[in-house]
């Protein structure tokens, strides 16, 4: 949220946010904004100044809720020793969100895309890991901290709807992350520009 609002310009954007959750929540991502502002108790006005568009509070909302269920799991694999257990529950948290937050994710456009652009905000946490995890074996030698967020955002993409039953979700997601293996790993191919 950015600083320097009043005061009751962030109450606004939180009533905004919370009321936009349970409206996506409800349906397939197609309430209307009307309907948010007004379940937000504000004038569309105010909501159409801080959110311009569906897809911008759609972005907000995830934000809100990467920033509380993915981003505590993110700063535990930053001091973890065992890199790919708490990958797996990253992704596993990140598919569960999907799953659960159909409506939003319908709002969003492009889910993956989007989580990758929040987690490559979080690149100077992948690099040491991933060093760590490398020179102890435990990660393939020719990955990139790059690698990360990618592999993720394509867990997202694929599992997040797809499978919706948590210990088959978790069991795929296991599958995929076995490509972070070192131990009989074909050499990948060079990486293209993101």
């Amino acid at each position: 949220m950015a600083t320097g609002l009043r005061s009751d310009a962030r109450a606004s954007i939180v009533r905004i946010l919370d009321a936009a959750r349970r409206v996506f929540a409800a349906g397939d991502g197609t309430g209307t904004l009307d309907r948010i502002a007004q379940e937000a108790g504000v004038g569309i006005a105010t909501l159409y100044r801080h959110f311009p568009n569906r897809q911008l509070l759609a972005r907000a909302v995830y934000d809100r809720i990467f920033a509380s269920e993915v981003e505590p799991l993110l700063a535990e694999f930053g001091r973890s020793d065992a890199p790919r257990s708490v990958l797996l529950d990253v992704a596993e948290r990140l598919a569960d969100i999907a799953d659960r937050e159909r409506g939003l994710v319908a709002a969003l456009g492009n889910l993956p895309k989007v989580t990758r652009e929040f987690l490559d905000r979080h690149g100077d946490t992948f690099a040491p890991v991933l060093v760590r995890g490398q020179a102890a074996g435990n990660l393939r030698p020719d990955m990139v901290a790059a690698d990360i967020p990618n592999i993720l955002a394509m867990a997202v993409a694929g599992l997040g709807a797809l499978v919706n039953d948590g210990a088959t979700r978790r069991r795929y997601l296991s599958l995929m992350l076995d490509a972070l293996n070192p131990a009989q790993a074909a050499a990948l191919p060079e990486a293209g520009r993101a």
